[in-house]
């Protein structure tokens, strides 16, 4: 007979898989897949090909090194394959906006509808919770994948060879540190989808929740400027430290994320058991 341990992990992966079939199985998923991939098309098309291929011209890039050597950001030239380097600009841009918006459904329409309450006769709060979680992470790792597959495809395209095993390393880094990235983000709009009813009040919440954050802490650090190492805690705000690093390097800004996303599930969590179905 399976232990609690082992029932809550299988319920935990159970919902994670449900959110994979809404995405691959259910018409609105496809819709949404769409509009990724035009999206996508568009990105790569212009943006991704047409600066991957500037960047190669001697002129521009001695042009770039000198302007990106200003803001601490040359380093982005060193990079196996230019297409990648504009990848990851767009992506850490773009991407946590994105995660804010298609993850806002975790909880808030199930409860709105009442099989939040039917869920719970057969599995726990918790499980819920984080199977939900857990499911939107897999979504999101899915479609940087396909991105990243997408943008390597277009690179071999263009140069009429084959990604270098140094290339692939860094496009699997790059997967890891875009994942820890969308990792607050994603427990965020969980915690904002336990206190919600519709995924629309999530979004506000979450939006309105983060401009009073960083509304305060700017205020705080005007009043008290010792207190400007406060603003180095907020979410996100790792982002120019990752960009001006490179390598496993990177990894080294990972812990704020980390401690970010923990404490929000945390606070998720609480809200989950205390909140009336």
């Amino acid at each position: 007979m399976p232990t609690t341990g082992t029932l809550w992990r299988q319920h935990v992966g159970l919902f994670a898989r449900f959110e994979l079939q809404r995405l691959l199985q259910t018409p609105r998923g496809w819709f949404g897949l769409a509009a990724f991939v035009v999206v996508w098309y568009f990105l790569l098309r212009y943006p991704i090909y047409e600066a991957s291929a500037l960047i190669e011209q001697p002129k521009v890039q001695a042009m770039l090194n000198q302007f990106l050597g200003v803001v601490g950001l040359n380093n982005l030239l060193r990079w196996p394959l230019p297409e990648l380097s504009v990848y990851w600009l767009l992506t850490l841009v773009l991407l946590p906006v994105a995660v804010l918006f298609s993850s806002a459904d975790q909880t808030c329409s199930d409860r709105a509808r009442g099989t939040l309450r039917l869920y719970t006769l057969r599995s726990s709060r918790d499980a819920i919770f984080f199977g939900r979680f857990v499911g939107q992470l897999l979504v999101q790792l899915l479609l940087i994948a396909l991105s990243l597959f997408a943008t390597l495809a277009v690179a071999s395209w263009r140069s009429n060879t084959l990604p270098s095993v140094e290339a692939l390393a860094t496009a699997a880094l790059m997967t890891l540190n875009l994942m820890i990235v969308l990792l607050p983000v994603t427990a965020l709009m969980a915690l904002c989808s336990a206190l919600a009813k519709s995924s629309r009040l999530a979004i506000s919440l979450a939006v309105v929740a983060t401009g009073v954050v960083f509304g305060l802490c700017g205020y705080l650090v005007w009043q008290f400027p010792d207190l400007q190492p406060l603003l180095s805690y907020l979410p996100l705000s790792q982002l120019p430290a990752l960009l001006q690093s490179e390598g496993l390097a990177s990894l080294q800004h990972a812990w704020l994320p980390l401690c970010q996303t923990g404490l929000l599930l945390l606070a998720g969590v609480l809200v989950m058991r205390r909140r009336s179905l």
